[in-house]
């Protein structure tokens, strides 16, 4: 999250553990004749853009087989600030004036695998998840991340006026499919990402600890869901 969004926090005055160490000015590139230059722009005059990666859905929806890595475009939504085509007016003798980011699609993908993850246990604790493909590609171990985790391209399922983040865990039949949504910086009209969790273990979802109905904070009516 650094790596592709490091001034987002500090150009829009959010919440932070190091508000005291907030910079005036941001980093702004620029290159002339193959040679790149780094000035310091003050916050107000600084392009600010939400980085966003886009994915295919999960591969487990339209390969029969796994599929190594994941495969990512990025598309950048405008917040504040100048646009860099208008920033470069301030600098006739650039070729190029914007700023250069260095991420990894993989690194990316497994946050939204861990924040999903994360959003399930809390819904239903770790009873469904004995057996979840996910734990692997979070940890690595698993190189077909992209077989579990890609964006969602169907009707939102999150808002964009809730909150910063949101997240919706859900079920789907047969087989207690669960599928967890995850929509970071909600509120900019982020792109949402598709995390499949794989079925719920068949013990726990025929125990009493398996929710029939689920209530507001943590469970819902068919199809069953939940918003953190």
């Amino acid at each position: 999250m650094r790596r592709l969004w490091p001034d987002i926090r500090n150009v829009l005055a959010m919440q932070s553990r190091r508000r005291d160490k907030r910079s005036a000015t941001l980093p702004l590139v620029l290159q002339r004749n193959g040679v790149k230059q780094v000035v310091q722009v003050p916050r107000t005059k600084f392009p600010t853009y939400l980085i966003t990666p886009l994915f295919p859905p999960p591969a487990s929806f339209w390969s029969s087989r796994p599929v190594r890595g994941v495969f990512a475009n990025l598309d950048m939504i405008h917040l504040c600030g100048p646009t860099f085509q208008e920033a470069s007016k301030d600098y006739p003798e650039a070729d190029f004036v914007g700023a250069h980011t260095n991420f990894s699609a993989e690194d990316f993908a497994r946050m939204v695998a861990k924040i999903g993850f994360c959003a399930a246990v809390s819904a239903l604790g770790l009873g469904p998840f004995t057996n979840t493909p996910i734990r692997k590609v979070i940890l690595g171990s698993d190189s077909c991340i992209g077989y579990w985790v890609g964006s969602w391209w169907g009707e939102s399922v999150n808002g964009t006026h809730g909150g910063l983040h949101e997240i919706r865990v859900r079920c789907s039949e047969p087989g207690s499919q669960i599928h967890a949504f995850v929509r970071l910086f909600a509120q900019f009209g982020a792109p949402e990402y598709h995390v499949l969790l794989g079925p719920a273990d068949p013990k726990f979802v025929a125990s009493s600890a398996w929710p029939s109905v689920w209530d507001q904070n943590r469970t819902v009516n068919t199809p069953r869901e939940e918003t953190n």
